[in-house]
């Protein structure tokens, strides 16, 4: 671990974040318009409500360390990064096909706090927070895994 970061690299990782979270919030909100069964429209929403939670969460944590929050999604116009497929997963396709994308989506964002959590030296706090955070989307790249079995 490089423990000689300046607070600007580390504000910099937490953004990354931030605009991850924003992601994740629009495209399961996508992914909730365009499923047809009740059940899935209402975890994706409730997994786009805890997005959005998490993207609070990384904005007050940004302001504590005197940062300024990113306030976009990774590209304002489109869906980005992890979730740039989720808009052609839902176009005339199955609800396994949005719930598949959304699993992929969250692999991404596993794949960018594992980044944040290895390389980065952060507050005892900040650290917390993010296992946290991390943990549900653990748990929700799980379960977007076995609805790809199942619908």
């Amino acid at each position: 671990m490089n423990v000689k970061e300046t607070r600007g690299e580390i504000l910099d990782q937490l953004n990354k974040l931030l605009t991850s979270a924003h992601d994740a919030e629009k495209g399961y909100q996508e992914a909730a318009e365009n499923v047809k069964d009740a059940e899935l429209k209402s975890l994706f929403l409730a997994q786009s409500r805890e997005r959005a939670e998490f993207g609070t969460e990384l904005d007050r944590e940004i302001r504590a360390l005197g940062g300024d929050p990113d306030n976009g999604t990774s590209l304002a116009s489109d869906l980005h990064r992890a979730w740039i497929n989720i808009k052609s997963a839902v176009s005339g396709s199955s609800d396994k096909a949005v719930a598949e994308e959304c699993q992929r989506g969250d692999a991404e964002a596993l794949s960018e706090y594992k980044s944040v959590l290895e390389q980065t030296d952060v507050a005892a706090s900040t650290r917390e927070l993010l296992l946290r955070q991390k943990s549900k989307v653990e748990s929700a790249h799980a379960t977007m895994g076995r609805l790809a079995l199942v619908v």
